[in-house]
């Protein structure tokens, strides 16, 4: 996959609206959020769970040698039955992760949220964000067609340290969440 020029949050900022922005920069739930920006129905679709190799900018966030795979989970955040959010969560398969690559394997249509938002062990050590082409190689695995190949997705990457285990989460902005009361 094309390697990926990732932005620091306050560079970001200079270049989205404040209400993306803070979509963005949330370090909250994303699940939350969506499921609070429904009006009917929200669910998790599950696209595909895989052992991949990981990219050299993977590698090196999950502290994985280049011989060792990873784990690869792809859901989409659906919407009153629209895909608002492309997720794609990365786990190095290695002996010490073991027992946090069942459980996300068991994970099925729940979303990874429900699992690192209950625990207080689970740390966001890090956040990026990028802004790709929706024909950037990260989309291949998924169907943009509602969108023109001059339109661009915004991306956010988050290192999580949960359980002994580096992972990545990535988050790709198909739709941004309605705004919704903080209070809730």
């Amino acid at each position: 996959m094309n390697e990926i020029s990732w932005l620091s949050l306050p560079d970001a900022q200079k270049l989205l609206s404040p209400e993306h922005y803070a979509h963005l920069a949330d370090n909250g739930s994303l699940t939350r959020r969506v499921k609070n920006s429904c009006s009917d129905q929200f669910e998790v679709q599950l696209i595909d769970q895989k052992t991949v190799q990981p990219g050299f900018q993977e590698r090196k966030l999950l502290n994985l040698p280049e011989t060792k795979q990873a784990l690869s989970r792809q859901v989409y955040l659906v919407c009153d039955q629209k895909p608002m959010i492309f997720a794609r969560t990365l786990l190095g398969l290695t002996e010490k992760n073991r027992l946090l690559t069942e459980r996300i394997s068991t994970l099925g249509e729940q979303s990874l949220g429900s699992v690192l938002f209950r625990d207080p062990l689970a740390i966001k050590q890090q956040m990026h964000l990028a802004c790709l082409s929706c024909s950037h190689p990260f989309f291949d695995p998924i169907n943009l067609s509602g969108l023109s190949l001059e339109d661009n997705v915004w991306l956010r990457r988050s290192l999580y340290h949960y359980e002994g285990c580096n992972l990545i989460v990535y988050e790709a902005f198909i739709a941004f969440p309605k705004a919704i009361d903080r209070a809730n």
